[in-house]
Order: C-alpha cells, then structure tokens, then sequence
C-alpha cells in the first residue's frame, strides 16, 4: 500500500501518528508545512491527514490547490471548535475531519473506511444519456460529459446511484462515508450534498432533491 502523507506542524503529533500507524502496518510521510508536501506528487499516496492550522500555506489552501488536479483522499485536522473551518474544509474537497485533540483509534478507523471507500471492487457502465460511473477508475460521467468529482463528492454519487429514485436517509450516508451517524448539528453530509447538486444541475434541473425529514433522492438516470 502507498504510504499516508502527514501535514502538521506539531512535531508531537507526527511521531505519535507515525509510530501509532506504523505499528498498524501504515507506512507515514510527514511534513511540517504545505509547500513541503504539494512540492510533491499526489499520487504517490494513499491519503493525507491535514492539519488547517500550518504555518504558511494554511490546510485550507493546501486542500484547495490539491484539488485542482487531484482527487487524493483527504482527512483534515481541527481544533474542535472551529465549525467554520471545518465546513470551509469539506466545501474545498476534504472527504473527512477530526478535531483536536483527538483518539489516534477513531483517525485510524476514519483512514480504513476511506481507504475501503476508494478500492471498491471495479464495475463499469456506459450511459446513453444519465449518469454513468466507473468504479475502477473512480471517475464519473454525466451526458458523455465528464464530472470532476472529489472523493467525496464521488462516493456520494456512487451512494445515491445505487439507490436512484429511492430516499437516502442522511444517517445512511453517513454511515458510509463517515463510518458514524449524524448529529443534529452535523453539516458535513448537507455540505458535500450541495457541492454534488452544483456540479449536476447544468446537466439537470434539480438533480438531488431534498425531502425534507428523510433525506436526498437522485433523479437523474443511471446505467
């Protein structure tokens, strides 16, 4: 497996992380700033652990340059007050966040689940019109048209595509992208809802509806 890359400027963290993964059979690569890691290549690993609070190039603008060519799954780190920034966070293409402090067992079940989420088995479909999405390839088609999705954004997709016409609930999407259930004042499954709605309405009027109480349903055909 490629290793995780490790964006933080506290120097306890990295070692404690990089220990506590390695005795999980996780190889680590730590960096005390963004422009350490962005000068190299993405896909190199696996995912990153970013922290928003670096010196420099802050997390924000760290997620938001990597996302310009690179769909690299991404868990940010926050303080555990920061609500603004951790949904800034997400809107910017991070698939999770931890606050700090947090248990280095719950970040380790975060990365298994979002690791599990980008190795699903390969399925292939083609679309005449509608949606059409790639497995192996993690890409996705909308018309022939090709959607520049973040990790995310694209496990959603996948989510509602299985379901498509049905009502999604938010507890289980959280569950399987998050690997938890929502709280009440959980904005992180409304927010990468809303960022998926963005990138499908110029293709469709209303692609996600919200019912209100129950969930999300995707209307837009899928082969």
């Amino acid at each position: 497996m490629k290793p995780i890359a490790l964006i933080d400027d506290d120097a306890d963290i990295r070692q404690l992380l990089s220990q506590y993964m390695a005795k999980q059979g996780m190889e680590v690569v730590a960096f005390e700033d963004g422009e350490g890691f962005l000068n190299t290549a993405a896909d190199q690993y696996c995912l990153a652990i970013l922290d928003i609070g670096l010196p420099g190039i802050d997390g924000l603008d760290v997620c938001r340059r990597l996302r310009k060519d690179s769909n690299l799954p991404v868990i940010m780190l926050t303080a555990a007050s920061d609500d603004l920034d951790r949904i800034l966070g997400l809107e910017l293409g991070a698939d999770d966040y931890m606050g700090k402090p947090f248990n280095p067992r719950e970040l380790l079940a975060r990365v298994k689940a979002l690791l599990r989420r980008s190795e699903l088995n390969p399925t292939s479909q083609s679309a005449e019109d509608g949606i059409s999405i790639n497995n192996q390839l993690r890409t996705a088609h909308i018309n022939h048209q090709p959607l520049t999705l973040t990790g995310a954004e694209f496990d959603l997709l996948c989510i509602l595509a299985e379901r498509q016409g049905d009502i999604v609930s938010k507890d289980v999407i959280s569950q399987s992208l998050h690997g938890r259930s929502t709280s009440p004042f959980d904005r992180a499954i409304d927010t990468t809802v809303s960022r998926l709605r963005s990138k499908l309405t110029p293709f469709a009027s209303d692609p996600i509806q919200n019912v209100r109480g129950k969930g999300y349903v995707l209307v837009i055909p899928c082969h």
